[in-house]
């Protein structure tokens, strides 16, 4: 009974934040206690399950996490620092719920970690000031709370230690170390602090613990601590202070690339765009300098590491045994797998009376969570393009060489996690790839005259041990060697991007498609046989090059033993093995790339490569072969090649648009209507109506789309009103069907209107002229609307079928919906969007040539009003002059 007192809870909480503050403790000892004291919350758990048996869940929602945090402070073998601190990160990111004690120690630790970056990013500047007392950074308060006392007792004792007058190396390197463990438990635990969807009820856990759960970015994380704390972590990657500036950045690297919670991948990607946006001004231009190089080049590191991540712990759950492999197994990305600890001795089956029945885990364990974190990255294809695109605008060097090497490589581990990614426009979207990453292979020969302008930006990098070459070609054999590497990882990329990749020329390329694309196939084509042809080659090349270097810079004397010219010879045939070996991984990553290009392309390419099995040169023959080979092994269909391939992809593509489900729905379609952009529903009303009406389900169509517009509506006077799918749908359905029905209907009415011309039909007492006669007006608007009434009622035989399908699908949904109103809701529609407007713009509608003259014009508009009136079932209240007609009504 005492342990739900609010003391009890609070004191709870205390000793929840505690624990979890000294978990980055750089005392290996402190840290392993505060692991081990993590089972006292489970023990009191289980005592109090016994007790009143309240589900363990409920008083402890992460009971699991912390018995196997308990369980490693004594079944870790090592001591190490890191590997203490890695095993207890990759623990920390499994953490499922968030408690006022977790969400807690984060943000003090997130306080106390902001204080010390700044102390170590400006260190030794200002470390008088520091250690004076005259910064923020030294204050041990990092909290408002009543935590603060342990919050910053580590770090207030080193803040001390900073305060005497000679601060030691070895005090400055323990500060960087807190803020390292800082830096990866804020990392590892941020999904604490994310908005969450709410699941009251969920295994009886109380409604301040809410299970994490993923949700798309959205403007509240603009607003989360861990935005902001992920933003300033990326800030840190340009840190260039003397002492801490590398370690600083490669800390970042590696701590936002293996360490982040997965949960946090949405934000951290769009951190990183909003920090690469900057690096172009209004026009899109590239702004390149050193730092925004550095930060490109770094956030490649940490990109390609999070896309790599699924294989990585794969490869780590071999290696630490078949129980974490099993408990990892179906882990995305890092998202969590809550099967207990090793040595957790609570973890029962279902016989638990308090388990609930959809649990993997003792004591109504949660679930776990499948969500995949990076399917919720927005704009991804905008910061990978946006990267690449600084990559290209860099000057020719050394470094420069290196940066796109790395660019191609986090292509190709993103296109290896393609079915986790979310792509809006995923052709366009790699072909764009295709046409950027191409540009640079084969660079050598490109910029071979750029070389010697490189100067010493070399002079650092080796080649080949046992080598001996000038400073000269030292530059050229470096620029060299990293251009084949480029062409390798560009190959690589390349070859991942075309796999059933159909080629999409750009926009101002479209005149004649199919050409188009068989240009754009013989660029690709034709790049990757010189390629190929240059492997081929470059082998040779590179063997008499290595056989003059020895010959010119290592000339045999009378001193050099037999043993000393055998270790050359070791080292240059070593030198040629790993030549080749280079060149036939580049020759087989041409061949993969070569392959998928014309197996997506089968219809535009075959024609353009065939002539190539007859080439006169063996090697080239031989590498069509080869090509062509692999696409056959492939299962390539060759259907594509028949002369109605075009015909037959479009009625394929019409099949599933109009594809009808059970129930007699439209998924495709009605998909398609939700998320077409507004500037687009003109064109798709058109494309539906057309190909429906074609297949004979225009009904259906219209069913689907007017019962989706019912639904929403509040009430029948609002049907259709709008400007949205539906309305544009039953517009184009007037204007191609109805066009032929309202030339026949009014055509005659106007042309007697053209030859009494001298009517006038003004009933506006403040509008009439002063010849007119207002009871005469008033006759001959009633008579114009009684022939224009009359000759609709008159002309229902003609109305076209397909427009009579229209009203009788409206009927039937808005009977369901509204079943006092369904005539009242087609007749108003019928005469808003289709009668009224041809009979107020006749010439818009091609019923005459010109528009007619205002007195004409003037009449048409006052009919189209009565009309209305009627349709609606209304009489006139508002316009005082419309009254005398309500008797007509």
């Amino acid at each position: 009974l005492g342990s739900n007192i609010p003391m009890a809870k609070h004191a709870h909480t205390k000793l929840e934040i505690v624990f979890f503050i000294y978990l980055w403790s750089i005392d290996p000892e402190a840290v392993k206690i505060a692991m081990s004291c993590f089972a006292l919350f489970a023990y009191e758990a289980d005592i109090r399950f016994g007790f009143d048996e309240t589900a363990v869940l409920t008083l402890l929602p992460n009971y699991n996490i912390y018995m196997e945090l308990s369980a490693a402070s004594t079944t870790l073998v090592t001591t190490g620092r890191n590997a203490l601190q890695k095993k207890i990160l990759s623990i920390l990111r499994r953490i499922e719920y968030a408690t006022p004690g977790n969400k807690q120690a984060w943000y003090d630790t997130f306080v106390s970690q902001q204080n010390l970056a700044k102390f170590l990013a400006i260190y030794p500047k200002r470390v008088d000031d520091l250690s004076s007392g005259g910064s923020t950074a030294t204050s041990p308060s990092v909290s408002a709370s009543e935590t603060s006392g342990f919050v910053g007792s580590g770090y207030g004792k080193f803040g001390k230690r900073r305060t005497g007058v000679h601060s030691s190396e070895h005090d400055i390197e323990d500060v960087f170390h807190e803020w390292a463990n800082m830096t990866g438990f804020l990392c590892a635990l941020g999904s604490v602090w994310l908005p969450v969807k709410n699941r009251p009820g969920q295994h009886g856990i109380p409604a301040d613990t809410r299970r994490i759960s993923m949700e798309p970015v959205s403007s509240d994380l603009h607003y989360c601590p861990v935005t902001q704390f992920i933003g300033d972590c990326l800030k840190y990657l340009v840190c260039h202070n003397e002492k801490f500036g590398l370690q600083i950045q490669r800390h970042i690297q590696d701590i936002l690339g293996h360490e982040l919670n997965p949960l946090c991948y949405p934000i951290l990607f769009d951190q990183i765009k909003i920090q690469v946006d900057k690096f172009f001004d209004s026009t899109g231009q590239v702004i390149c300098s050193e730092q925004n190089t550095q930060f490109i080049d770094n956030v490649i590191v940490i990109m390609r590491s999070v896309f790599e991540m699924k294989a990585q712990q794969v490869a780590q759950n071999s290696l630490e045994g078949p129980t974490t492999a099993t408990k990892s197994s179906s882990n995305t990305l890092g998202v969590p797998n809550n099967n207990p600890g090793p040595s957790s001795s609570v973890s029962n089956t279902s016989n638990d009376p308090s388990s609930n029945s959809t649990s993997v885990t003792g004591r109504g364990g949660p679930q776990q969570i499948n969500e995949n974190p990076l399917a919720n990255v927005n704009s991804l294809e905008q910061l990978v393009l946006n990267i690449v695109r600084y990559a290209r605008q860099l000057d020719t060097s050394v470094g420069t060489v290196a940066i796109r090497i790395r660019v191609c490589q986090l292509v190709e581990s993103m296109m290896k996690r393609r079915d986790d990614l979310s792509f809006r426009q995923e052709i366009k979207f790699r072909n764009k790839l295709v046409e950027y990453l191409t540009d640079w292979i084969m660079g050598n020969s490109h910029q071979f005259n750029q070389v010697h302008a490189l100067g010493q930006s070399a002079a650092g990098v080796g080649v080949g041990s046992g080598v001996n070459v000038t400073t000269s070609q030292l530059v050229v054999d470096q620029y060299q060697h990293l251009t084949r590497e480029l062409d390798q990882a560009s190959m690589e990329a390349v070859a991942t991007l075309l796999h059933s990749l159909p080629l999409q020329p750009e926009e101002s390329d479209r005149g004649d498609l199919m050409e188009a694309k068989s240009q754009l196939f013989l660029k690709y084509f034709t790049l990757f046989m010189n390629l190929l042809n240059d492997c081929s080659d470059d082998l040779n090349d590179d063997q008499s090059s290595l056989s003059d270097h020895q010959t010119n810079t290592e000339r045999p004397t009378s001193n050099i033993t037999n043993q000393t010219q055998q270790q050359q010879q070791q080292q240059q045939s070593q030198l040629i093995n790993q030549l080749q070996q280079k060149q036939q991984s580049l020759r087989n990553s041409t061949i993969v790339a070569m392959s998928n290009l014309l197996a997506a392309n089968i219809e535009s390419g075959l024609m353009r490569s065939i002539a190539l099995g007859y080439h006169r040169d063996p090697q080239t023959r031989a590498a069509f072969m080869e090509v062509l080979t692999k696409i056959l092994q492939q299962g390539t269909e060759f259907d594509t090649l028949a002369e109605t391939v075009l015909a037959d992809r479009f009625e394929r593509l019409v099949e599933l648009v109009t594809m009808i489900g059970d129930k007699g729905e439209l998924p495709i379609a009605m998909a398609l209507a939700n998320v077409v952009s507004p500037q687009y529903m003109d064109e798709l009303a058109r494309v539906f109506v057309t190909i429906f009406d074609a297949k004979h389900l225009l009904h259906q169509l219209l069913l689907n789309i007017f019962a989706k517009e019912v639904e929403m509506a509040d009430c029948y006077q609002t049907i259709l009103r709008g400007n949205g799918l539906p309305t544009k749908i039953m517009s184009f359905c007037f204007k191609l069907y109805g066009s032929h029905y309202l030339y026949n209907l009014f055509a005659p009415i106007l042309a007697k209107m053209y030859i009494a011309d001298l009517r006038s039909y003004e009933v506006d007492p403040s509008r009439i002229e002063q010849h007119e006669q207002l009871d005469e007006n008033r006759k001959n608007l009633r008579l114009l609307t009684q022939d224009v009434f009359q000759a609709v009622i008159d002309s229902s035989s003609q109305f076209p079928i397909q427009l009579r399908i229209l009203c009788s699908c409206l009927y039937q949904v808005v009977q369901q919906r509204f079943p006092q109103h369904p005539l009242q809701a087609v007749s108003t529609v019928i005469f808003l969007r289709f009668i009224n407007p041809a009979l107020v713009l006749p010439h818009e509608f091609g019923i005459v040539d010109a528009e007619p003259l205002p007195r004409i014009k003037r009449g048409l508009t006052l009919v189209s009003k009565i009309l209305q009136n009627i349709a609606n079932n209304l009489i006139f209240t508002k316009e005082f002059h419309m009254r005398c007609f309500n008797d007509y009504l």
